[in-house]
Parts: structure tokens; C-alpha cells; sequence
């Protein structure tokens, strides 16, 4: 104030003050960023067990398949071998041969594209894990089908329902009920020739927060996030359940054909036995026990493969289920 001879000078500092509304939804964001970070390790986790169920099953059941198909191979072999002795003899023709041999290119065609197989997971395996080699056990223990599937407790589930309590509380945290306390601090000082003053003020800007007053533009946001997450939710769910419930009958499958092939298993060897004796008094050719035999193999090799089979099913079973290797 000029005028009178009066100097004056003010300063003053504005201090927003969270409430206890903001604080505690500060406090959950802080506590579900943790959970979220754990849920997507978990849920990378799971990916890449999924892609090493895939390729240490696979690879087994190649290998399994091309081991028969070896085996396969050495009898064919040998009634090649046979059949050559006999056009030799003119005991047989030259069409009967050309069968054999052919059955023959058969079998080495599907034991290359077992290798084929073979070398592929194997890769596979590699290019995931950097390990050179398969690993020897690869079972897992039982899976309990008793209850269903457990959504809640699946890593992409839980994502989805910790990214919607995120949202939230982000939407909490920007409401009107969590708006910050406005602490003031003013100070003033006057200065004349004839006095000096100094003035100190306090003031405290408090929201109307227990009214309870919402934007038209939050609810909207609040009822659009409700909305997409639930549809999100009904989604996956519907993925996860269908994927389940898919996996389960296709093990019940598994289980019925493991007990017909072994009946039938148990069949061709009364067969193989009773070749063998007829076979002893001539009364059968060892042509006709030869092709009994590979009969009782290709028997052996389904019950060995339907047996692998199992085993990856009851994986995929833990796979669809959220639990990581």
C-alpha cells in the first residue's frame, strides 16, 4: 500500500492431504499390482508347460510308434527272405513276393516318418527349455476329476478378475469420494514506518465427500468395465469348461479302447499259441504264423501307444486345469 507508506508481502504453500478413501484405495492398488505381477508369471509359466507337454508327449509316442515299426520290419524281413527261397525253388510266384517287399517299403516309410516326428518334438524341446535331451520320466501325478474343473483357481481367471478389482479401484481412486484434503498455509507480512506486522493463516479445503456424488461420466465408466469384464469372464469360462470337458471324455475313450485291446491282446496270444502247435504237427505254414505274429504286435503296439496316451490326456487334463509343470 504505497500510499500509506505500507510494504506488504505474502507467501503461501497449498498442501493436498490424501483422505482415508484415497489412501486405502492406494493401498489395494498396491497389493493387486503384486498379485497381478505373480498371476502372470504364473500364466507364463503354464504356456510354456503347455508347449513341453506337448513336444516330451508327442516325441514319446513317435518314438513308441517307430520302435514297433522296427520291430515290424525284422519279421517282414524274414518272410522276404522266405518268400525269395521259395520263387527260387519255384515253390511260390513272383507276385506273392512283390507284396511282401512291398509291405516291406511300408514299414520303413512309417518308421522315416516316426524319426521325422522324433526329431521335430525334439526340437521343439530344445528351442523351449535349451535342453538337449528328453527327459526320462515324464508322468504326472493323477489328476482328480471329482468337482469339475476349478475356474477361480485357473492363472487366467484370476488375471482376469485382479485386472477388474485393478480397474476398480483406479475408478475409486478418481472419484469424488477420493478427492484430497487442501491444506493452506499463508504468510503475510506488512511493513510501515510506524509498525511491522506479520499475519499467519490456516485454511482446509474438505470435500463434500459423504454426500456421495458421482459424475454421469463415472457410473457410465464403472457400468462399461462391469459389463466387458463380464463377458470377458463368461468367455474364457466357456473356453476352459468346453476344453475340460472335451479332455475328460476323450480319457474315459482312452480307458475303454486300453481294456478291448487288452482282451484282444490276451486273444492273439491263445492264437500265437495255439499256431505254434499246429504249426509243430504242420498243420499250419509258418507263412500263415508269421502274419498271426504280426498281427499279436500291431495289437501290442496300439495297447503301448493307447497306454502313452493316458498319460498325455491326464496332463492335458492338468494342463487345462492351471497347473503349471
Amino acid at each position: 500500500d504505497k500510499p500509506n507508506g505500507v510494504d506488504e508481502t505474502e507467501a503461501s504453500l497449498r498442501l493436498p492431504i490424501k483422505g482415508g478413501q484415497r489412501r486405502r484405495a492406494d493401498n489395494a492398488l498396491q497389493e493387486l499390482s503384486g498379485q497381478l505381477h505373480r498371476v502372470a508369471g504364473q500364466q507364463r509359466a503354464l504356456y510354456f508347460s503347455g508347449l513341453i507337454r506337448e513336444a516330451v508327449w508327442s516325441h514319446r509316442i513317435a518314438e513308441a510308434r517307430g520302435q514297433f515299426a522296427v520291430r515290424k520290419q525284422r519279421l517282414l524281413q524274414e518272410l522276404e527272405e522266405r518268400y525269395r527261397v521259395l520263387l527260387a525253388a519255384n515253390a511260390t510266384s513272383e507276385y506273392s513276393l512283390l507284396l511282401i517287399r512291398k509291405e516291406l517299403v511300408n514299414a520303413r516309410i512309417s518308421e522315416s516318418d516316426y524319426q521325422r516326428e522324433v526329431r521335430q518334438w525334439q526340437q521343439q524341446y530344445r528351442r523351449i527349455t535349451g535342453l538337449g535331451s528328453m527327459p526320462a520320466a515324464i508322468e504326472e501325478p493323477l489328476i482328480s476329476l471329482a468337482g469339475g474343473m476349478v475356474l477361480q483357481q485357473h492363472p487366467g481367471v484370476r488375471q482376469l478378475d485382479l485386472g477388474w478389482q485393478q480397474e476398480q479401484q483406479l475408478l475409486l481412486a478418481n472419484s469424488s469420494r477420493s478427492r484430497s484434503w487442501d491444506l493452506s498455509l499463508t504468510a503475510k507480512n506488512l511493513d510501515s514506518p510506524v509498525f511491522e506486522e506479520n499475519q499467519y493463516g490456516l485454511s482446509v479445503e474438505i470435500p463434500l465427500s459423504f454426500l456421495d456424488l458421482e459424475s454421469q461420466s463415472n457410473n457410465s465408466a464403472w457400468q462399461d468395465l462391469n459389463q466387458r469384464h463380464a463377458m470377458a469372464r463368461d468367455e474364457l469360462a466357456e473356453q476352459l469348461v468346453a476344453r475340460w470337458d472335451g479332455l475328460v471324455n476323450e480319457g474315459r475313450s482312452l480307458q475303454e479302447n486300453q481294456e478291448l485291446l487288452l482282451a484282444s491282446k490276451a486273444l492273439s496270444e491263445r492264437i500265437v499259441g495255439q499256431i505254434e502247435r499246429l504249426q509243430a504237427s504242420n498243420e499250419v505254414t509258418k507263412d500263415v504264423a508269421m502274419r498271426r505274429t504280426m498281427e499279436a504286435l500291431d495289437t501290442e503296439m496300439q495297447i503301448a501307444v493307447n497306454k502313452l496316451k493316458i498319460h498325455q490326456n491326464n496332463a492335458m487334463l492338468r494342463q487345462a486345469a492351471g497347473i503349471p509343470l
